[in-house]
């Protein structure tokens, strides 16, 4: 050693800095190597030589025999990824982030604004010996889109959407008369809805493929129908006998509660598959308004308001399905599917109209009530639903929250 100290044992370990010395009382001892200043080796004594000779003849007689065959490794599975490890997976439990959306595209919206009306008029005016013959209503698609926000905190989630659907509607039905004549009406006009829904859902279930959140959410629709198209027409025969101009307006508003499921499905760690279904507990009312110009042969004018209003509850669901393509960590890609419909329930109608004619020699105030009392009880026996739909893409950006 450079101290002057000499130190005897064998050598059982060393590295590049360190060494490790066993001495002759049987301790271990480790040395830094910038503290020894030479090593020196004994000569073998002729036991040692002889066991080393021995050693060596035994591994050369190994040598020389033909090594045994080697048998094919069998292929191994390969290990699946750990999706907790992907920069693209999410922590479910422990999340804290914000997802906005928006997506647009074709949809179309069927209410029963004047189709219910015609369907009512039909049926009460067969109560009074005027058949009325209607054809199904025709929808063309327009625009839909939607929109929204999903906060994550740890298990919950709260979420704030809305959806928009338009459409085109084409009416038309004929009224007969016993004397042969014919009162053709007929028109297009658009039509759309809103809707504004606040929910909040919980993470009862989730593994590396699934999660699983029941749901709770409260909704706001409004219908809107604007009708400045439709147009009557009287026929005797190949005679024109009269010509109306109809506008109507129709308004809409329907609320109340929702509770669904909300699934998701993960694909790899790039693909999502979210489906939602939700059942919808509304109740509200539908106003309409309109006025018609009457020019009867030869010279006969009026003009005349009518009124509207319905109070019903409606049932139904709503779902929604849409595929996911994260583009990034933090930008998706989406295109979807979605469906409202619900069936009302007539709680009540009243209807009045007043024209020119009228003004000086108005109906009884007995008949007015009759008439109303039939119709309110026509109205709760017309089937009434409302439908809407799309098939959208859009895109979705998650933003991160400090944990």
């Amino acid at each position: 050693m450079r101290n002057g100290q000499i130190l005897r044992g064998e050598v059982i370990q060393q590295t590049a800095t360190t060494m490790q010395i066993k001495m002759d009382d049987g301790k271990i001892k480790q040395l830094n190597k910038k503290e020894i200043q030479r090593v020196s080796y004994r000569e073998p004594t002729v036991q040692e030589k002889k066991e080393s000779e021995e050693k060596l003849k035994q591994q050369t007689a190994v040598a020389e025999e033909p090594p045994p065959p080697i048998p094919e490794p069998t292929k191994k599975p390969e290990p699946e990824i750990d999706k907790a490890a992907s920069p693209y997976a999410i922590d479910q439990i422990k999340r804290k982030d914000i997802e906005v959306f928006f997506g647009a595209g074709l949809g179309t919206y069927r209410p029963p604004t004047e189709s219910y009306s015609n369907q009512l008029g039909a049926k009460f005016s067969a109560l009074s010996g005027f058949p009325i013959d209607v054809d199904d209503p025709s929808y063309k698609r327009s625009l839909a889109y939607s929109l929204g926000l999903i906060y994550y905190w740890k298990k919950f989630a709260f979420g704030l959407s809305g959806n928009n659907f338009s459409g085109e509607t084409s009416a038309r039905l004929k009224v007969y008369s016993n004397n042969g004549s014919l009162q053709e009406i007929a028109g297009t006009f658009p039509e759309k809805q809103s809707s504004l829904k606040a929910d909040i859902s919980y993470l009862a279930y989730s593994n590396q493929r699934i999660d699983l959140r029941p749901s709770f959410g409260y909704s706001q629709f409004w219908g809107k129908t604007e009708d400045t198209n439709t147009i009557s027409t009287g026929y005797n025969g190949n005679d024109l006998t009269s010509f109306f101009k109809n506008n109507y307006y129709f308004l809409e508003k329907l609320k109340g509660p929702s509770i669904g499921l909300k699934t998701t499905v993960r694909q790899g760690e790039r693909w999502e598959h979210r489906i939602e279904l939700h059942y919808l507990i509304l109740s509200g009312a539908q106003y309409g308004n309109g006025d018609t110009a009457m020019f009867n042969t030869p010279n006969f004018f009026d003009y005349g308001v009518t009124r509207q209003s319905i109070q019903w509850d409606a049932k139904g669901f709503n779902f929604s399905y849409k595929l996911f393509y994260k583009w990034t960590t933090t930008l998706s890609f989406w295109v979807g599917i979605q469906a409202f419909e619900w069936k009302y329930s007539v709680k009540s109608f009243e209807q009045s109209f007043s024209g020119l004619g009228n003004i000086n020699n108005p109906s009884p105030i007995d008949q007015e009530v009759v008439i109303n009392f039939l119709l309110n009880s026509v109205a709760k026996s017309v089937p009434a639903t409302s439908k809407a739909s799309s098939l959208e893409f859009g895109v979705m950006k998650r933003f991160e929250l400090s944990q």
